[in-house]
């Protein structure tokens, strides 16, 4: 999810989803479990799902007040057995996934674009008590070149989203810079300009850190890297399932890097 406004978001998709409350219906959840099944086994665990998947639309639940990664419940089970408390995290885009880095991992880094949203984080992140969380603030800049410009193209920093499609998001994809290479055991892409964010990130993932990307059902997201994922990385999750507080399934790929 694009977690950048996921304040705002929560509230919109609550006076959204009053008009299409029958996908968060047993119904619905059925029809994308066989719509999006990879086989027999994919299936049934998409299916052990459909409580978690049902229980998260209850008033007042969001990732942020549950403290969780707001990704696939796939990818979440996997980073939940795979964790360390020794680990490094770097986050593209922040909320929930943030509270939930902090409670389980050494040192977490986030970065934000969103002023109001990066003020909100920061304080929450404050009130938990937590020191061991780095914040990052970094605005797009206007684009100051007519050249074409592609958000497929990790060397070009764009945004997809509508009315940031003249901004550059370079400084703040290249914000993980700022650390060693091979210094992070897992990187979450979650927020702008998210092949730009794959390329700054993988030199600083260690060999067998996870590079975790979120909403790959948009196949540009990772389109330009797929020799070097082949190449240099093992794939350990990759398959479309239930997400919280959200009625459609989404994908979140997890790679290993070798």
């Amino acid at each position: 999810m694009v977690r950048y406004f996921e304040f705002g978001l929560l509230c919109s998709f609550a006076s959204n989803w009053s008009n299409m409350s029958w996908k968060k219906t047993l119904p619905f959840f059925v029809w994308q479990s066989i719509v999006y099944a990879q086989g027999w086994s994919h299936f049934k665990q998409i299916w052990k799902y459909r409580t978690r998947w049902s229980e998260s639309f209850q008033p007042g639940r969001n990732s942020v007040v549950d403290e969780l990664p707001w990704i696939n419940f796939l990818a979440l089970d996997f980073l939940k057995e795979n964790l360390r408390p020794e680990f490094r995290v770097f986050e593209y885009g922040g909320g929930g996934s943030t509270l939930f880095f902090c409670k389980n991992v050494a040192q977490v880094a986030t970065v934000e674009d969103h002023a109001e949203w990066f003020k909100t984080l920061t304080e929450t992140v404050a009130a938990k008590g937590y020191q061991h969380w780095r914040g990052f603030f970094v605005s797009p800049v206007p684009v100051t070149d007519s050249r074409p410009r592609s958000h497929s193209n990790p060397n070009d920093f764009k945004s997809n989203v509508k009315g940031l499609e003249n901004m550059s998001f370079e400084s703040y994809a290249r914000c993980i810079d700022q650390f060693p290479e091979a210094y992070f055991d897992v990187v979450l892409v979650d927020g702008r300009a998210r092949p730009s964010c794959i390329q700054q990130a993988i030199p600083r993932l260690k060999p067998g850190g996870l590079l975790v990307v979120d909403n790959t059902e948009r196949p540009y997201y990772l389109t330009a890297f797929q020799q070097i994922i082949a190449d240099g990385f093992s794939v350990m999750e990759d398959r479309m399932a239930p997400v919280a507080y959200t009625p459609d399934f989404t994908r979140t790929t997890i790679l290993k890097r070798c």
